[in-house]
């Protein structure tokens, strides 16, 4: 039996539990050093995980310029490989794990991977990524809303961005002031937020069972 709220079933060693509890990137590493060889069945097929999905959909929905695509906190590569179904041609992923960039280096869908710690930064220059995207980074124990001005630093002019934020996350984070602060600063285009099931089960009074996916243009 799966709980979509904890992503744990019986017989697994992690689940959503164990992401939020984890505090320093090094905690995520260790986290994920050991779970990424479970990760795609006893998550993603195990709770009935779509956010992924969702996220590729808003993001194709959009103009971009020409150019590669960065797929943030990519994991396994299952956000990359519904960018590639959806017919993004050319992504790079990035993530702090090596573990997990092993195992998305085995579908087939990304040009480079890059293992970083965004919160220090991201060793790409400016203007690099014609479009940016996101899911399932920004939410209890990952990455607060700061990180994002690096993601705006390396997308190109145009670029489009589709980031998804944990509900909860988003609230007790400030993400909507932070966002409103780029707008102002003339960074990013205005936002739109799109409200996404995480799990195909979910709950819609769960906050921790929704996103919100924020899609904008960098200017």
């Amino acid at each position: 039996m799966t709980s979509a709220s904890t992503g744990r079933s019986d017989d697994d060693s992690f689940g959503l539990d164990d992401a939020y509890a984890v505090v320093t990137p090094d905690d995520n590493r260790r986290l994920y050093a050991k779970w990424a060889r479970t990760y795609d069945t006893s998550f993603v097929e195990a709770t009935g995980y779509e956010y992924h999905e969702r996220v590729a959909d808003i993001f194709v929905a959009g103009p971009r310029p020409v150019g590669p695509t960065l797929d943030v906190g990519c994991g396994t590569g299952v956000v990359g490989e519904a960018l590639r179904f959806r017919g993004v041609a050319q992504i790079d992923g990035v993530d702090i794990s090596a573990e997990m960039l092993s195992r998305a280096g085995t579908k087939g869908v990304y040009t480079n991977l890059i293992e970083a710690d965004l919160t220090v930064g991201l060793a790409v220059a400016d203007n690099t990524y014609a479009g940016v995207t996101s899911a399932g980074t920004f939410t209890h124990g990952h990455l607060p809303p700061e990180p994002l001005d690096e993601l705006v630093r390396v997308a190109m002019a145009g670029a489009r961005c589709a980031v998804g934020v944990n509900t909860a996350h988003w609230t007790e984070h400030g993400f909507e002031a932070y966002l409103d602060r780029a707008v102002a600063d003339r960074r990013i285009s205005p936002y739109e937020i799109t409200v996404v099931k995480v799990y195909a089960g979910s709950d819609p009074d769960n906050p921790n069972d929704m996103s919100n996916v924020v899609s904008f243009t960098v200017r």
